[in-house]
């Protein structure tokens, strides 16, 4: 008889990378040289995506142009929300989330510039994105129809980028069927 348990990847190395490392036995994951849980108690969200793009934390300069640059990336293109709301409500959400993040590069005018400076763009607007896409499913699935209401960068706490789209106003005037239209607004 074969043995045949699945063992996954344990002890199989998969690729070499700068920006994490695991020591399952020791219960460790590092990012950029940081444990995961001194970022998670002592850096925000944007710190920490900067730090993963960027290679180091930081400072108070680079963090409110980081953040800047993911709130005005936060808007979706009309064809993804008409698609969103052609999606089977019962569809899982990890799957609409993939779908509509694989229509993003439709959209991006400079897809074929291959540059460190083009790609990291990329990585912001998606960082940006995937908040929309996730708050916009909520909303579809739920036959909720609403307008998304962001408040000015200043008044924004800056670890609040990930939830600011699920911060949401209902707006009497909307029409169920007007869910294709509707835009989200920075």
């Amino acid at each position: 008889m074969i043995d045949a348990r699945n063992i996954g990847l344990r002890n199989i190395e998969v690729a070499d990378t700068k920006i994490s490392s695991i020591d399952g036995e020791n219960g460790k994951l590092i990012y950029r040289g940081y444990d995961i849980l001194d970022l998670v108690n002592h850096s925000t969200f944007e710190e920490t995506a900067y730090l993963l793009i960027f290679g180091e934390l930081p400072n108070s300069e680079q963090l409110v142009d980081f953040t800047e640059r993911m709130i005005e990336a936060r808007s979706l293109p009309s064809p993804i929300l008409r698609n969103l709301s052609n999606r089977p409500k019962r569809a899982e959400p990890m799957d609409v989330i993939q779908s509509a993040i694989s229509e993003l590069p439709d959209y991006d005018l400079n897809m074929r510039e291959d540059t460190k400076s083009a790609n990291i763009r990329r990585a912001i607007t998606l960082i940006g994105k995937i908040p929309s896409i996730v708050a916009a499913w909520d909303r579809i699935r739920l036959n909720i129809v609403l307008m998304l209401q962001l408040l000015p960068l200043e008044k924004l706490p800056q670890q609040e980028h990930i939830c600011m789209p699920l911060l949401l106003v209902q707006s009497a005037h909307c029409q169920e069927s007007s869910m294709v239209e509707l835009m989200f607004r920075s």
